[in-house]
């Protein structure tokens, strides 16, 4: 087992008074929380609430920033409203914490659909949202093959949330698992907690970074996170000479952003780094916004292209490879906040199968020949909204001919004459067939 009992001591020595609060709740919140403090994220007091003593003990964050809400410490047992009973009668200890701290900003993250993580994180939220904390919660939902009960619970718990929250950021766990591929069931966890602790982090760093070349303050953040509702939230690296384009499709295009656009949204955070200052120019970074603009952008019924409001900034991670650039993108201020939802793709039944058959008459005889099947019916398609696609492939289509594109066949009309006994091929003088362009 590793030995962290010196970085241990050096994060409870770092337990001061920040204005950023990453909270777990639960058990997976707690494992995120953990997985932050192995990244050692800078500038942030990592805490963590939970009802089950012995999961708050395995954490290696400072003892002080430990809540057990209940008195017994032996968990909810997968009952939400037991987690929220337990986390009721602890407020008082949640509420010295986030005070001690000088909590201005706080990432509640949690794993919605079991007791404790689904019940005490609204609980919480409550709290903060009385408190007149910035409050932002990233959290996961529950497998598809988790059964009926949990996927119910998970759903119920990120609604009451959601009325307290300044933003929620919702990621699946299917769309992980889609993302990462089929991994041993560690492995697969490691990689829930990277992305909801990337999430965090990503935000939380474009303040608490030091080396800024164009900077983001707090104000900027609370601009685009507060009262928000919904909230997309991605974080990409790329190399080459098209990295600012690449980057940004390959964030918009990520299972975790649901399969949604940013089209419409109000406000949109934009974070660039790379490893020194000599490595972004300030025509890259423009084309970083260029891009995003170019997907965040709507119109409106009278054609009117309303532009969104993009908040950008630059800053150094010497720990990023020479010509690597890493982007943090935040959009929120949906229209359609039905992006706060869970993504749910439903099993949808096989079509039933039915023959094409087309005649066709071939001298005084008429001949029917089955050339495919079709569906009698369309599969309903799941409900995500705003599907987007990829920049790329439209600039592509776009540069493409449309004879082309349609493979259509240019020929030129041509008969042929007699010229001193050679045959040969001259332009069809008969009247001009109009032209196809």
């Amino acid at each position: 087992m590793e030995d962290y009992s010196i970085l241990n001591d050096l994060v409870s020595m770092k337990s001061q008074p920040s204005r950023i609060m990453a909270m777990g709740v639960g058990g997976a919140g707690g494992n995120a929380i953990e997985h932050m403090w192995k990244m050692q994220i800078e500038g942030v007091n990592l805490a963590a609430c939970n009802t089950d003593q012995d999961d708050l003990d395995k954490l290696h964050i400072a003892a002080e920033n430990r809540v057990l809400l209940g008195s017994d410490g032996l968990g909810a047992g997968n009952n939400a409203e037991v987690g929220a009973e337990q986390a009721t009668v602890s407020l008082d200890k949640v509420r010295d914490l986030l005070r001690a701290r000088g909590t201005e900003m706080l990432f509640l993250t949690a794993g919605m659909g079991g007791g404790t993580g689904t019940g005490a994180t609204p609980v919480i939220a409550e709290l903060a949202h009385e408190m007149e904390i910035l409050t932002v919660a990233i959290v996961t939902t529950p497998p598809s093959n988790d059964g009926p009960h949990r996927t119910a619970q998970a759903t119920a718990g990120i609604e009451k949330l959601r009325k307290y929250v300044d933003a929620i950021i919702i990621l699946s766990n299917d769309a992980i698992n889609q993302l990462y591929g089929d991994l041993p069931v560690e492995q697969s966890f490691e990689r829930a907690n990277d992305v909801v602790a990337f999430a965090a982090k990503g935000i939380a760093e474009i303040i608490t970074h030091k080396s800024n070349l164009v900077n983001v303050d707090f104000a900027d953040v609370c601009t685009v996170m507060r009262g928000s509702g919904s909230a997309i939230m991605g974080v990409a690296t790329e190399t080459g000479e098209d990295r600012a384009e690449k980057v940004i499709d390959k964030i918009l295009t990520s299972p975790l952003f649901g399969n949604v656009s940013i089209s419409g949204s109000r406000n949109v955070l934009v974070n660039i780094s790379v490893s020194s200052s000599d490595g972004l120019t300030l025509n890259e970074a423009h084309r970083v916004r260029d891009r995003v603009q170019h997907h965040a952008k709507s119109e409106d019924e009278n054609g009117n292209v309303r532009l969104t409001n993009i908040i950008w900034g630059m800053s150094i991670k010497p720990n990023l490879a020479e010509d690597e650039m890493e982007v943090v993108v935040v959009a929120t201020g949906f229209q359609n906040d039905n992006l706060a939802r869970p993504i749910v793709i439903k099993n949808v039944p096989e079509p039933e199968v039915v023959p094409v058959v087309v005649a066709s008459k071939v001298g005084n005889s008429v001949e029917q020949e089955e050339v495919s099947s079709l569906p009698k019916y369309r599969p309903a398609p799941a409900p995500i909204t705003r599907p987007s696609r990829n920049f790329a492939e439209i600039e592509e289509c776009k540069r493409t001919p449309a004879y082309i594109a349609h493979g259509i066949t240019l020929t030129t009309a041509v008969k042929a004459h007699q010229v001193a006994g050679v045959e040969k091929e001259q332009p069809n003088k008969e009247p001009d067939m109009p032209a196809l362009f």
